[in-house]
């Protein structure tokens, strides 16, 4: 095993990047960084292990389209990308009994085992079904929302909080969804291929532009509606007008179809990263 490829196996600056979800929710309830930083490792390891699955389900479509990945390269073999799997996932869950311990509940644990289920369901099956694989992806990277709720409170009676973290998970989970399925209209000649049954593929290119554009509009108002709750600080509001532009943006490229998917595709992961920075900022307590 060539362990410099390691992280690259890992997606570790993508699962890092997701568990700001656990981060930034886990904030609006506690300021113990220790219950945070598990939180936070677990949804790491976790999500490592499915990126590490889904490279050993594609190492076919790899071995053509990526050669230069740890799997098809040979720097990683099948064998050793299974025990980093298994390693992972087993960190993951351990660390989850920590959170579950804390909270005196099952959920944390409960959640890291569902999560690890579908990352592999996701790898097996659901990413060739199209919008239902586009919906795995979005709720799956956004469940840290849920997670970081989960971890860090006994509470679950409605307040501005609760739902501040739950409107978190759904403007993300909305926003990834209709990146999905520009995706799919962008590489709709390479899903021919592998016989991946996107919306583009199977409703058609304008139906699937549309309803891309209805799931950034719904990312939108859901991004915008935050700011009056009144949970998130003032310094959410620059990342607000940055994020509503490049949400407008890609709505605005996505119904123009397949010349547009590009683009559209850019601007909502502008729109994604702001907003995963500015939910992060807007938590903090000052």
């Amino acid at each position: 095993m060539k362990f410099s490829r390691i992280p690259e196996i890992m997606r570790l600056h993508n699962s890092v990047m997701g568990s700001l979800t656990v981060i930034t929710s886990a904030l609006l309830f506690t300021d113990k960084i220790l219950v945070i930083l598990i939180g936070a490792l677990t949804y790491i390891f976790i999500a490592s292990a499915q990126n590490i699955i889904n490279d050993i389900f594609d190492v076919e479509v790899d071995k053509i389209n990526r050669p230069k990945r740890p799997i098809p390269s040979g720097d990683i073999s099948i064998r050793e990308a299974y025990f980093l799997f298994y390693l992972y996932t087993i960190i993951g869950l351990i660390l989850s009994v920590l959170s579950s311990l804390w909270v005196s509940n099952i959920y944390p644990l409960l959640i890291a085992l569902l999560m690890s289920v579908v990352g592999v369901l996701y790898s097996w099956k659901l990413k060739i079904m199209g919008f239902i694989g586009n919906i795995t992806v979005g709720i799956s990277f956004s469940m840290g929302y849920i997670y970081g709720i989960i971890i860090s409170t006994r509470n679950y009676q409605w307040s501005g909080e609760i739902l501040t973290a739950l409107l978190l998970f759904s403007v993300s989970t909305t926003l990834l969804i209709a990146r999905e399925i520009v995706k799919g209209v962008e590489d709709v000649v390479g899903d021919a291929i592998r016989d991946v049954k996107t919306l583009a593929r199977s409703k058609g290119i304008k139906f699937a532009s549309r309803v891309a554009a209805i799931f950034y509009f719904l990312a939108l108002v859901g991004f915008t509606a935050l700011y009056f709750f009144g949970v998130l600080n003032a310094y959410f509001l620059p990342f607000l007008v940055i994020g509503d532009i490049a949400t407008i943006i890609a709505i605005y490229y996505a119904l123009k179809g397949e010349i547009g998917a590009s683009k559209a595709s850019f601007w909502g992961k502008v729109g994604a990263f702001d907003g995963l920075v500015g939910f992060l900022i807007g938590a903090v307590r000052i």
